[in-house]
């Protein structure tokens, strides 16, 4: 066990560990190798070194020694030195070729950018607030006016990130209201009988003929007697005394259909059968009956 911890420390350990251990084994002395005699000693005993090797294994060494050949390359000789390889213990085999440096184009160069300390609030003086301020470094930029205001306008967005024009917004916005306009006047028109767009018309231009006209009308104002007298009224004493009575409108489409009162349509009836149809199964009964009282006396006069 000593032996394996002394040959442990020997040969795989070292410091102070490793010498207290190698310093508690006794050492072994050297053997003095005995020399080596061609002739055997005369007793017949034959001494041999067993670490020795096997034998002839000297003079073959001798006889590679012998062989050997000193070269005659002297290069490896101290050399004489300039002051400035006696600095490095470098020698320069072969000089490389020197590459020339292209020079970068413009925007390829290294831009320098002054990185100034962030504005973190707090107690600041006059001077250092106007070079934090973002209107005072407006005066830095070469813009015109015109520029500058456009770009302190606000930018609006839709839902998915593009830009909205303003102007174009609101002369859309204003076309779509003045359609909406137009269609609704329309509906409105439309909803009007035509006596009473006539009469709108002509309050239209009787206005534009009482524009050259005094304020006030008086008695003897002769279009408006006229006027006075073309109405008609119904409860008018004088209008069964009129030699020129006004005639009524009629109807004077397509003939209408028939009725069992015989009354004719107005003159504003558009050719449309809005009834329920009770007026024509009338019509059918009364004459389906009429013919089966027809055919009814031709069978009784048939046998005379």
């Amino acid at each position: 066990m000593p032996d394996l911890k002394a040959y442990l420390a020997e040969k795989y350990m070292s410091g102070p560990k490793a010498d207290a251990i190698l310093a508690k084994v006794p050492q072994k002395k050297k053997k003095r190798k005995a020399k080596d005699t061609s002739a055997a000693p005369s007793g017949g005993a034959i001494i041999r070194d067993e670490d020795g090797g096997w034998p002839g294994e000297e003079i073959k060494d001798e006889e590679d020694i012998e062989e050997a050949v000193i070269a005659s390359d002297r290069g490896f000789k101290k050399r004489k030195t300039t002051a400035t390889e006696a600095e490095s213990s470098w020698i320069t085999v072969q000089e490389g070729l020197k590459q020339e440096e292209e020079t970068p184009a413009l925007d390829e160069q290294p831009m320098v950018v002054e990185t100034e300390t962030p504005f973190a609030g707090g107690l600041v003086n006059a001077k250092e607030l106007k070079k934090y301020l973002p209107q005072n470094n407006l005066g830095d930029v070469d813009a015109t006016p015109e520029e500058i205001a456009r770009a302190q306008e606000t930018v609006y967005r839709d839902a998915s990130g593009r830009k909205i024009d303003t102007k174009a917004a609101k002369a859309e916005a204003a076309r779509l209201k003045r359609e909406r306009e137009e269609k609704e006047a329309k509906k409105m028109e439309w909803g009007k009988g035509l006596v009473q767009r006539e009469e709108q018309e002509k309050r239209k231009q009787e206005l534009e003929k009482q524009r050259g006209k005094a304020f006030a009308r008086y008695a003897d104002d002769k279009d408006l007697n006229e006027e006075l007298k073309s109405k008609e009224l119904w409860n008018d004493p004088a209008a069964a005394f009129l030699t020129a009575s006004p005639r009524r409108p009629e109807y004077s489409g397509p003939p209408p259909p028939p009725n069992r009162y015989g009354i004719k349509p107005g003159y504003r009836w558009d050719g449309v059968d809005r009834g329920n149809g009770f007026e024509n199964k009338l019509f059918q009964t009364q004459n389906s009956r009429k013919r089966r009282g027809a055919e009814s006396y031709q069978w009784s006069v048939d046998d005379m």
